[in-house]
């Protein structure tokens, strides 16, 4: 059984809020560890849409410039009548859709190496006083100071 203080903070699953949120603590000095059961960045699913807030928050993390470039933005949507063809709701707003990898990728290769611990199963996470332990499928317990 490992016994290690690898981190203030344990961040368990590398989908893109775990490894934004690593980024986040990164830029602000905060040891971190992100925790990821697969064995890479999961590569499922496809593409997702983000709006003007989300957009903020990848401003702040000095990855929206990078994001904006490489994809394209919706204005709006329009509904037609299966019926007729003609539209029948019209509404304007602004969102990007992005492939989910490419943002994973993005934002995981700003971090330093050995940040996301990769085929890390968490099984359980018990307080101990002001730390909690987080125990691993392979007997590593991990310490950390914020869960």
């Amino acid at each position: 059984m490992e016994v290690g203080a690898e981190a203030q903070v344990v961040i368990v699953g590398a989908g893109i809020a775990g490894i934004a949120t690593s980024l986040g603590l990164h830029r602000l000095g905060i040891r971190r560890l992100v925790l990821e059961s697969s064995d890479s960045l999961r590569t499922t699913g496809f593409a997702f849409s983000t709006w003007t807030n989300a957009w903020k928050a990848l401003d702040a993390l000095a990855i929206g410039d990078t994001l904006h470039r490489q994809h394209e933005t919706l204005h709006g949507n329009v509904t037609s009548s299966t019926i007729s063809g003609l539209p029948i709701f019209e509404i304007s707003f602004k969102a990007r859709g992005k492939n989910s990898m490419c943002e994973k990728e993005l934002v995981a290769n700003e971090l330093p190496s050995g940040t996301i611990r990769f085929s890390s199963k968490v099984v359980s996470i018990d307080k101990l006083g002001y730390f909690k332990l987080v125990h691993l499928a392979d007997g590593t317990i991990l310490e950390a100071k914020v869960d």
